[in-house]
């Protein structure tokens, strides 16, 4: 069960509301990237590469990238549909690596994150999409990824030390079926969000406070020691606006160590009992 998952269980929902509170947190509410595309979804995924890979060339000297998740489509995939992956996620990389090097962006580089977005698909249904449609690109899409990236707030994403892209949290990962977060800035964890209403809701909340207990159970792009996570926010993309708080406005210390004990057990036992239901009837429990 993924940590989407379980975050949507009513216990751990009940549990979280007891134990954190709503922080005060300030969004803007001027939308300065309105929607062209009429794949807002599709477009979120991409612009989310596409965010990752101006980072990486903005932070060059401390930056630190876990593998894509479009690459783990290539254990879903066979024959011509897996050649084809295997092409876009060839031709991505030279992309990134030209624009990393010029820093000039090229419909290309937006075509690629696109594509890669569509594997993202393959690996969330785990190989159940149809990927023959790959070059498609809607008349919105470019443009619409265009002013999401002229709207970033680089100063807001310069990292001093650390900059992980899309790291993920070592054991802790696969206690909850896989588990990655969007950024790590410093001591600052971000999520992406390419919504068209800025509002911090409590779902925002529970997600940012369950990638942290990942964080304290197994650290954050297996990194020894684990690097300090202070601060937690949400950028909205089409706001240009990033939202953060202290961890400590919405975390009590003497209470916090029992909820993540109590989280990994309640992980695990779910983790169980999904594998003893596989043994049992060849299927995957809910």
């Amino acid at each position: 069960m993924s940590l989407t998952s379980i975050l949507k269980q009513q216990e751990v929902q009940q549990r979280f509301r007891d134990a954190f509170p709503m922080p005060d947190v300030h969004v803007s509410a001027d939308v300065v990237a309105p929607l062209q595309s009429d794949r807002p979804g599709h477009i979120g995924t991409a612009f989310d590469y596409l965010l990752r890979f101006t980072l990486r060339r903005m932070n060059s000297s401390v930056v630190s990238s876990s593998r894509w998740t479009a690459e783990v489509a290539l254990r879903l995939l066979k024959g011509a549909a897996r050649r084809q992956a295997e092409e876009v996620i060839d031709r991505a990389a030279s992309e990134v690596e030209a624009y990393a090097a010029s820093g000039e962006l090229s419909d290309d580089l937006l075509r690629s994150c696109l594509q890669l977005a569509r594997l993202d698909v393959v690996v969330r249904t785990r190989g159940g999409y149809d990927i023959t449609e790959m070059d498609a690109v809607q008349p919105g899409d470019l443009p619409d990824l265009k002013q999401l990236h002229q709207v970033i707030p680089h100063r807001t994403f310069e990292a001093n030390e650390l900059c992980l892209l899309n790291p993920t949290f070592g054991k802790a990962s696969a206690l909850v079926r896989g588990a990655d977060a969007d950024l790590l800035i410093d001591d600052l964890l971000i999520d992406i969000k390419t919504v068209q209403e800025a509002s911090f809701t409590r779902r925002m909340l529970n997600q940012l406070v369950g990638y942290y207990i990942l964080h304290v159970i197994g650290g954050i792009g297996e990194l020894d020691p684990k690097p300090s996570i202070s601060w937690v926010g949400i950028y909205f993309a089409r706001h240009g606006h990033l939202a953060s708080f202290d961890l400590d406005e919405v975390i009590d210390r003497e209470t916090f160590p029992d909820t993540v004990e109590w989280f990994a057990r309640y992980g695990l036992a779910r983790h169980v009992r999904r594998d003893a239901a596989s043994n049992r009837d060849g299927s995957e429990s809910p």
